[in-house]
């Protein structure tokens, strides 16, 4: 039974076709069939009426989208922000961004006019195996370029969501280091790429290490994706993660319509919480909804 709380679904897309072009729906890279079999089941006309629809059975007050790769990042931002405008879904986007590229100021600067947008974010997975890498390039953590970007994406006052996998982790710290005014969101509980128990153990270390920086903040999305949908398939990972983090920097994200195609929003939200249910009524209003109004600076409820 869920406790009596608002959900902030920190983490969920939209995709708006046919009027938006989406490279990775044409394109078909390897990566994402690897991920998931059907994952293009997925590959559809999806908007916040379809969202609401497939989230009806559990308290959602607010929700926080994320850009989802279309060919043009400010036309989606500008869509999203009509979106909002017009229906009040969702309530924060988090935005495209190539911070190497010769256009971001103004990219940046055109978000800057979208209230809805308070976090942007750019892929670095990147992995030894081919099939695994998200990311266009694995350099970018080093390269002077990119992270003079990334000074930008700092002076705009925008969240940055970390998209990393967790043997990337230790080269990310000194870039946290080097912002500590800058919320680092953590996407996909740091990602573990090897899921033994050897791997886990290594996860749990790099997660620990990341998390002794105060402005890191860790997001639960894609759980499902990469773990599973049965409690004894999440529950150690959660329940560390959360372990590590504490709740009130940890977030609650449901990663639809992808993980849709792996449970219905009851079902999620009962196998998360049968994990956490020694969590106090406090601690689960702090996952559950209050960390996210805080990191993307939603009104309280």
């Amino acid at each position: 039974m869920l406790c009596e709380v608002d959900i902030v679904d920190a983490h969920h897309h939209f995709l708006n076709l046919p009027d938006l072009a989406y490279p990775w729906i044409d394109n078909r890279p390897p990566a994402l069939t690897a991920l998931l079999s059907n994952y293009y089941d997925a590959a559809r006309r999806y908007l916040p009426h379809d969202y609401r629809a497939q989230v009806d059975g559990i308290p959602v007050a607010a929700s926080v989208a994320c850009e989802f790769g279309a060919a043009d990042g400010v036309a989606e931002a500008l869509w999203i922000q009509e979106c909002a405008d017009r229906v009040g879904v969702p309530n924060a986007f988090i935005a495209a961004a190539q911070l190497e590229s010769d256009g971001l100021a103004d990219v940046l600067a055109r978000y800057r006019d979208l209230p809805v947008v308070q976090a942007v974010r750019q892929p670095l997975y990147w992995a030894e195996d081919p099939v695994k890498r998200l990311g266009a390039r694995g350099d970018y953590l080093s390269d002077p370029a990119w992270l003079h970007g990334f000074e930008k994406v700092a002076d705009a006052g925008l969240v940055w969501e970390l998209l990393v996998y967790d043997e990337q982790l230790p080269d990310t710290h000194e870039l946290i280091a080097a912002f500590p005014d800058t919320t680092f969101v953590l996407e996909a509980v740091g990602w573990p790429v090897d899921l033994t128990a050897d791997g886990f153990s290594r996860w749990e270390e790099r997660l620990g290490a990341v998390s002794q920086f105060p402005n890191v903040v860790l997001k639960f999305q894609g759980i499902a994706l990469i773990f599973g949908t049965s409690l004894d398939a999440i529950g150690s990972w959660v329940r560390t993660a959360l372990r590590i983090f504490g709740a009130g920097r940890c977030m609650f994200a449901s990663h639809y319509p992808i993980d849709h195609l792996l449970w219905d929003s009851d079902t999620m939200v009962s196998t998360v919480q049968a994990a956490l249910d020694d969590l106090s009524s406090a601690e689960q209003a702090l996952f559950f909804g209050e960390t996210a109004r805080r990191v993307y600076r939603l009104p309280a409820r």
